[in-house]
């Protein structure tokens, strides 16, 4: 299993702004997978030594910000995955453009109001 990378664990921070019972988890999560789909890239949680009661907690979180990516025009969109009360994923999706997955310069731009 990998460590979560700088953006990943940016994105968590702002899940647990908004919704601080998932803070626990944050330590507890690895990435078991980081899968290209061509426009996108799928980013696999799973946790490690990590005993938390389960509650029926299921959602989708998106802060509402771009990312601004070096290589993509529009940058990219991201949700956070939440099943049975645990952080299972992160999808990262373009605008329709291909991608290669890397992440290296990013900015995250906030929402327009």
């Amino acid at each position: 299993m990998k460590e979560l990378n700088e953006l990943e664990n940016t994105l968590l921070e702002g899940l647990t702004n908004k919704y601080p019972q998932f803070t626990p988890h944050i330590p507890h999560l690895k990435v078991s997978e980081r899968k290209l789909t061509g426009t996108g890239m799928n980013v696999e949680l799973l946790y490690e030594d990590f005993n938390n009661e389960v509650d029926d907690t299921n959602a989708l979180f998106s802060n509402g910000e771009n990312i601004a990516i070096k290589g993509l025009k529009e940058g990219l969109s991201y949700v956070i995955d939440i099943t049975v009360g645990q952080i299972t994923a992160i999808e990262f999706s373009t605008y329709n453009e291909k991608w290669d997955g890397q992440l290296s310069e990013y900015k995250i731009l906030e929402k327009e109001e």
